[in-house]
């Protein structure tokens, strides 16, 4: 791929030219994507050579006998053929009819085919031939004989954690073999996996033909292509980045295991765009609230593995798989932490609504609160502080300036002597009171400086209030620092402040070690939650009830839950249902506490339409109440309205 000048239709930000999706703020694009089934796509409606078989078998030739369609994909159906001439049987692959194959395409699908040849692994399906004949473009390749693992899941839903230890090791051990000859899969999904045999050995299928069809060059119909399954896509391949690395399959190949162990896929929606949009903004449901007796070490490798940004996911695919076979792994202790991503861009307009805002506190501070007093020698240079920050910094005011020295602390803290600050001459204070002069402008506080957008200033006199021990001064400098991208100095302050006891410094470190050091994050999750920061209670109970970073402990991540809920949290009415409704434990399972959480959650100012859902299927069934279908119908109608598809499927198969 190639990245243009294309932007978001939202936000502006540049996006590659066939981002399906945008990774900042979630906006869809014009990009067509092909995926598992054709009610994912947008384009026009396909055919198939199932219909019109003489035309494929004269594009294959006399030597070979056309058998049943065996199995049809987003952009592709597969044939079972025998080849009349070698006595043997195969499968082909054929592109759908309605995309076009062009000289450059079938030169990609040549090209994806040497390099899968090249693969030497009894777990890789290899590729006989690439051909073109009559505008068909289709590919040979032995015939397997067993099934696909989306046949198995579709017959049992959710297999055994045993199995799907095996068949994820098979499978990666098949991938650390591409991805050192530099060959990426880029379509790991339950189909692609066969199951060979009566032992159901693993074998993977369509190396490199996602790449292939790949229309970077628009050489196929439509707008602009991204070729995957949506479910299984990792956000790097949605939202069209050009340079897709082997740690897109990684997360492919966990999304997989992460359904075979939970029976559904972690991210499900109606359409292919409301599908990626999970896939690039939601985090996944604990797989521990989903899976019983789920190791968890298993637990903490699929999380890792299914992290949002490819940097803090395993190095390699044999790490990955290496976690998955040692019951010690809690997660990357030794390793570094990983550079935190770059802060979002605020909109447009929100500097100067910030700048806005500080002026009037600053001015109604100074008119209510200051008193003039004559500067003294021996006072401090920095007054302590505690006013809140007010928001994002507005833009640096243009001012004339001069540089005055600051004089020597003589306070006990670390010697201060030298330093240099920029001021306005307006506001200056000099070396010697003069007795004669108007009342001296106190020097701008940390907090003010930073409020009015005076970034260079803020920072030094932020900085030496940090190292006098000042909480609030130290998350600041982290803030600044994060800003200019100085990762490991903004980690020093905020570790600092989070030490000091800043619950906002403790949830800036704790998402920041999640993806290396889960259980020093959860540590920092509960200090903050301890510390009454309401954002952590919710985060705490889902890391408490599935083990992430810390022993399962149901009891402790109810009392969280419970604040989290009381206090509005709709998502968490639902989790506290779901672990009432669920728990092992009888002290706290209770169906009918479960029942008044969800309809508090379905009936706020704000409806969850999961909760809806819930109800509804508790109404039709008859679980704990009366069975209700006309009250049944009535949640199910609320929640496809807002788009739930399972209530929409609920609710059609009961109306027809």
């Amino acid at each position: 791929m190639t990245v243009s000048t294309r932007t978001c239709p939202t936000c502006e930000t540049p996006l590659p030219r066939d981002a399906a999706y945008c990774a900042l703020c979630g906006s869809p694009t014009t990009t067509e994507v092909i995926g598992e089934t054709q009610a994912f796509r947008t384009g026009p409606a396909s055919t198939s050579y199932e219909h019109a078989p003489d035309r494929l078998r004269q594009a294959l030739g006399p030597n070979i006998e056309l058998g049943r369609l065996i199995g049809r994909g987003g952009y592709a159906e597969v044939f079972a053929i025998r080849d009349l001439k070698l006595k043997r049987d195969l499968a082909v692959k054929v592109l759908r009819p309605d995309l076009i194959v062009t000289p450059g395409l079938l030169e990609r699908f040549r090209r994806e085919a040497l390099a899968v040849a090249a693969l030497q692994h009894p777990a890789i399906v290899p590729v006989y031939d690439v051909g073109e004949a009559d505008g068909i473009c289709y590919i040979l390749m032995p015939l397997i004989r067993g099934e696909s693992l989306k046949a198995v899941l579709q017959r049992q839903r959710r297999l055994p954690i045993e199995d799907v230890q095996r068949i994820v090791l098979e499978a990666a051990n098949a991938l650390a073999v591409a991805h050192q000859a530099n060959v990426v899969h880029r379509d790991i999904k339950p189909e692609n996996i066969m199951l060979e045999g009566p032992e159901r050995h693993v074998r993977l299928m369509d190396f490199g033909i996602a790449k292939a069809v790949d229309s970077s060059e628009k050489e196929l119909t439509g707008t602009g292509v991204v070729v995957g399954t949506p479910q299984y896509m990792s956000p790097e391949q949605a939202s069209g980045e050009p340079n897709i690395d082997h740690r897109s399959d990684q997360y492919s190949l966990a999304v997989v295991a992460y359904q075979m162990l939970a029976g559904r896929a972690p991210f499900d929606g109606e359409t292919a765009r409301a599908i990626i949009a999970k896939q690039l903004l939601d985090p996944a449901p604990p797989l521990a609230s989903l899976v019983e007796d789920l190791p968890l070490h298993i637990a903490a490798a699929l999380h890792r593995a299914m992290q949002k940004n490819a940097k803090y996911r395993f190095d390699s695919i044999k790490d990955f798989a290496a976690a998955l076979k040692n019951p010690g792994y809690v997660g990357p202790i030794s390793e570094p932490t990983p550079a935190p991503p770059p802060p979002k861009r605020p909109p447009k307009w929100a500097p100067w609504i910030a700048a806005a805002v500080a002026t009037v506190v600053l001015v109604a501070v100074a008119v209510t609160q200051w008193r003039p007093r004559a500067p003294s020698p021996s006072s401090p240079t920095a007054v302590r502080d505690s006013t809140p920050i007010i928001g994002p910094p507005s833009m640096p005011q243009a001012a004339t300036t001069r540089v005055v020295s600051i004089p020597p602390r003589t306070k006990p803290g670390p010697p201060d002597t030298g330093i240099k600050v920029a001021v306005d001459p307006a506001t200056a204070v000099g070396s010697q009171p003069d007795s004669s002069a108007a009342p001296a402008t106190p020097p701008p506080s940390c907090q003010a400086l930073y409020g009015r957008g005076d970034l260079d200033r803020a920072l030094v006199v932020c900085e030496a209030r940090a190292n006098e021990g000042d909480v609030g001064s130290s998350r600041t400098v982290g803030l600044m620092l994060d800003r200019r991208s100085e990762t490991e100095r903004a980690v020093s302050f905020f570790k600092k402040a989070a030490d000091g006891g800043d619950p906002e410094s403790q949830m800036w470190m704790a998402e920041r070690l999640e993806p290396s050091e889960p259980t020093e994050a959860t540590k920092l999750y509960r200090a903050a939650a301890n510390s009454n920061w309401k954002p952590a209670y919710p985060i705490i109970a889902r890391r408490l009830q599935s083990g992430i970073g810390t022993a399962v402990n149901e009891t402790e991540a109810l009392r969280w839950y419970l604040l989290a809920a009381d206090g509005g949290d709709s998502r968490s009415q639902v989790e506290l249902a779901q672990l009432y409704s669920t728990s092992r434990n009888r002290t706290i399972r209770s169906d009918s506490a479960a029942r008044v959480w969800l309809f508090k959650a379905a009936s706020g100012s704000s409806p969850n339409h999961e909760a809806q859902y819930r109800l509804a299927m508790i109404y039709l069934e008859g679980r704990g109440v009366k069975k209700s279908e006309e009250t049944g119908k009535e949640y199910l109608k609320l929640a496809a309205d807002a788009g739930h598809l399972e209530a929409t499927k609920e609710l059609k198969k009961r109306t027809d």
